[in-house]
């Protein structure tokens, strides 16, 4: 008989926010041929019921969220109604209850949380009073800075450190996000692995390589935001020309989407394609001899990267968060997170030899292929729980934690 898994996020397939719900939907689902799966996330079900569904062989129990309303609804809030939904989220014996009865109805042998927004972190409580071990994930940084209000995060955040030691098991998705949370005092004495995000996408032709002398084909996939480094992005369109940069494929939304649009029709090498579907995304990265992610913000991970690699295309990014333990080519592909950085970089990148460029678009697609097979590092983690339930002996600086 399989053993039961857990895995708990905030929001799962169709509600897709980002890189977190691509992350876990495919760790669930990989996980089927070695034990059993369920997923626990929220829904704005008002009800009290618990939505039971089946989505590619996981069963999904999708909670109805005892708060004054659901985040990834799109209607604008108050500061104070976001601070009144934080305070509940954090002390909500209703829902605590709730989660209390829908695990034990479950009776899995491992619960895995991830996001916790809509669940509550007291679920690690649930775990230790049920005796059944707690392994999470970090991929965003809301447990140190859940909230806008300074005063209220730091509440939180200290709450949320007690009750992390009801955990058993952490896994960072790189060293940077782990070591942002240890040096708040989050993990004492708890075990430690780095295991980067499942990344298994289609695989398209690579179409394009361009010559030195016609201009390079680029492109920006996701967010059009500030903490994106999109300004970034705006400035090297306005102070570059088709020598240089030939094509620019964009493709997101967000805040700054008004100004790429108004770039678009004065710049005809800008291609604007909004909010689209995936494939559509690796169909151009295949046809592009650049990605540029020019974040300004510590980003966890950076998915776009592992999936630009797994279509043959280099990227150049910043040197933030845990971008830098990606990438591949580091002294020609990263930079600092300015506009005369990546433009430097840009140009060094374009006046390469098609061999050196060959080579590059080479290591991109053998990096990513490390990305496709990992969750059998997350089975190897689980079995050392049923294998000594009692003693968790994984030493972090073995396994990539340093």
């Amino acid at each position: 008989m399989k053993k039961k898994i857990l895995i708990v996020n905030s929001y799962y397939d169709p509600t897709v926010i980002g890189g977190a719900e691509i992350s876990t939907q495919l760790l669930a689902e990989g996980l089927q041929n070695n034990f059993e799966v369920f997923v626990l996330t929220s829904t704005k079900n008002k009800s009290n019921d618990i939505i039971i569904e089946e989505i590619n062989g996981v069963k999904i129990y999708r909670m109805p969220i005892k708060n004054i309303y659901w985040p990834p609804e799109k209607e604008v809030k108050s500061n104070y109604t976001k601070l009144l939904w934080h305070l509940i989220n954090t002390f909500n014996p209703v829902q605590y209850n709730l989660l209390l009865k829908t695990i034990t109805t479950i009776k899995p042998d491992i619960i895995h949380t991830n996001n916790l927004m809509c669940i509550g972190t007291y679920i690690w409580r649930i775990g230790k009073k049920l005796s059944i071990p707690v392994i999470h994930t970090l991929r965003d940084y809301a447990l140190i800075d859940p909230v806008k209000n300074k005063t209220l995060s730091n509440i939180i955040s200290k709450i949320n450190i007690k009750r992390a030691q009801n955990i058993d098991f952490v896994v960072g998705i790189s060293n940077f996000i782990y070591k942002e949370h240890t040096n708040k005092g989050f993990f004492k004495n708890i075990p430690v692995d780095r295991i980067f995000n499942v990344v298994h996408t289609k695989k398209y032709k690579k179409t394009y390589l361009s010559s030195n002398t016609k201009g390079l084909i680029i492109g920006y996939y996701g967010q059009l935001a500030e903490n994106k480094g999109i300004q970034i992005l705006i400035d090297i369109i306005n102070n570059t020309k088709e020598n240089l940069i030939s094509k620019i494929y964009i493709c997101g939304s967000g805040s700054f989407e008004s100004k790429i649009k108004e770039l678009s029709n004065f710049d005809k090498r800008i291609i604007f394609l909004g909010k689209t579907t995936k494939d559509e995304v690796y169909k151009l990265m295949a046809q592009s001899d650049l990605t540029i992610v020019p974040s300004i913000w510590n980003e966890p991970f950076g998915r776009v990267i592992i999936e630009s690699y797994r279509q043959g295309t280099p990227v150049l990014g910043s040197n933030v968060g845990g971008i830098p333990e990606i990438l591949v080519e580091k002294q020609i592909l990263l930079a600092s997170p300015t506009y005369s950085d990546f433009i430097k970089k840009i140009i060094f990148f374009s006046e390469l030899s098609t061999q050196k460029r060959k080579s590059i678009i080479s290591n991109c697609y053998i990096e990513s292929s490390k990305y496709i097979n990992n969750i059998k590092l997350y089975i190897d983690v689980y079995n050392k729980f049923f294998n000594k339930k009692n003693e968790v002996t994984i030493d972090g600086n073995k396994h990539g934690i340093s």
